[in-house]
């Protein structure tokens, strides 16, 4: 992930930068991309929405490098490499599915209008998109409107099946549509003005995904004139443009946090870069040197606070949903001096897969070898472990621990989940530390 973040940022820099007449166009793009707290946070940590617009970005560079391409075959080239980076996309985020119909309908247009690729060029364009995306499409079919209950398949590709889908993530159909639009819309706005989505996983309060003082600069790359750009970075601005644009529907739709709106920061984050060159090139000395300053020096605040908190907030940093070397140190304590009695645990069905990550080596077969529920057939989906995972129980279960067991209880959760220890065979063993947060572990007589 973090890599192909780089690729991204480098590929924009460079095409920016071999195309442009004034090298400083890349210089404040690559400032702008560079200081953008998105790409620090998403690209540490992977999550395949995230994917998504790193392919579609890389999808718009190599467009707009067949586009300045002189070379027929050249262009043919870059054009099929577009065409399979965009469709990759769609594997990755099913956002993607309502974002890029728009996009790929309205650079087919521009293309032809503008008159950037031939009528042939945009049809093999096109075609290449819509053959690379037809298991998907097929897939798409079988799961929303088939409703399909077991595996299928297309030609040689394996089709499976949904236990549940995301419909939570979109806005509510009841009531007035247009008041759920407006909501979803001015809520999606707030949170980027306001520098958080309120998760700790996407965003570092007060920082946003852009720097709130940088989006003066977005504006200007928005709608400021373009006189000192050449043709070639023209276009490039107009292609960065629709591939904004094209995102409105989703954003209308889909309930706003960082990640389901992330369609929008490679974009944004561009013409940023582009506000600032203008920007730049507008002042004096004294001006050009805070604009280079200025978003650095902010940056560096950024990233000591991204990872240490702002005013002791907690951040993915800091409070990660599983920590390899706590959870090792819990499953000695089981497996070396607690060798055959149970562990007591919350939410077993969330936390057993950092402690089967360290049980080594426990693969695919042992852990469907270890679920009590059956597999009827090959076609079967095993959920995960709801009361127990080799020495884990869950907590639910506890009044059935026997002598020699023993129980995890969270610091903060004493008061609620430790009613049974009052039982006076149940006595404090240590403190410990599970996921970045204090524990108490506690025996049975």
């Amino acid at each position: 992930m973090a890599l192909l973040t780089l690729v991204t940022i480098l590929s924009i820099v460079l095409a920016i930068y071999f195309t442009s007449d004034d090298k400083w166009l890349s210089i404040c793009i690559t400032l702008a991309m560079v200081t953008t707290p998105w790409f620090l946070i998403s690209g540490r940590w992977v999550l395949d929405a995230n994917i998504s617009p790193i392919f579609v970005t890389l999808g718009l560079v190599t467009m707009y490098l067949a586009m300045v391409n002189s070379s027929s075959i050249g262009r043919y080239l870059l054009l099929l490499g577009s065409a399979a980076l965009l469709s990759l996309s769609a594997y990755g985020y099913v956002a993607s599915w309502i974002y890029l119909p728009f996009l790929i309908i309205g650079l087919l247009f521009t293309g032809l209008i503008k008159k950037w690729f031939s009528l042939k060029e945009m049809f093999v364009w096109a075609m290449a998109i819509l053959i690379l995306v037809l298991p998907l499409i097929v897939f798409a079919y079988r799961v929303n409107v088939q409703h399909i209950d077991k595996f299928s398949k297309f030609m040689f590709f394996d089709l499976p099946y949904l236990q549940a889908n995301r419909v939570s993530s979109l806005i509510s159909t009841k009531g007035s549509i247009l008041s759920s639009i407006k909501q979803n819309v001015f809520m999606g706005i707030n949170q980027i003005n306001l520098g958080s989505d309120n998760l700790p996983q996407n965003s570092t309060y007060p920082y946003g995904v852009i720097f709130p003082f940088m989006l003066a600069f977005t504006a200007i790359g928005l709608f400021g004139k373009n006189s000192f750009l050449n043709t070639n970075v023209k276009n490039f601005r107009i292609i960065i443009l629709e591939s904004l644009l094209a995102f409105i529907p989703g954003v209308m739709v889909i309930r706003p946090n960082y990640n389901h709106w992330n369609f929008l920061w490679f974009p944004l984050a561009v013409l940023t870069g582009y506000g600032v060159y203008l920007s730049f090139k507008a002042v004096g000395k004294v001006g050009k040197t805070t604009f280079i300053l200025l978003p650095l020096a902010v940056f560096m605040l950024f990233a000591y606070k991204a990872y240490f908190g702002f005013n002791n907030q907690i951040t993915s940093f800091n409070n990660s949903s599983g920590s390899m070397e706590e959870t090792a140190q819990i499953n000695k304590m089981m497996t070396k001096d607690n060798k055959g009695h149970k562990l007591y645990i919350k939410n077993l069905s969330s936390f057993f897969n950092t402690f089967r990550l360290v049980q080594k080596p426990i693969n695919s077969s042992e852990y469907v070898s270890m679920e009590k529920v059956p597999r009827k057939n090959k076609e079967s989906i095993v959920p995960s472990p709801q009361k127990d995972y080799g020495y884990l129980r869950d907590l639910n279960d506890v009044g059935r621990a026997e002598s020699g067991d023993s129980t995890m209880l969270f610091d903060e959760d004493m008061s609620e989940n430790g009613g049974f220890l009052s039982d006076k065979s149940w006595h404090f063993v240590k403190h410990s530390y599970f996921n970045h947060r204090k524990v108490e572990i506690f025996k049975k007589e």
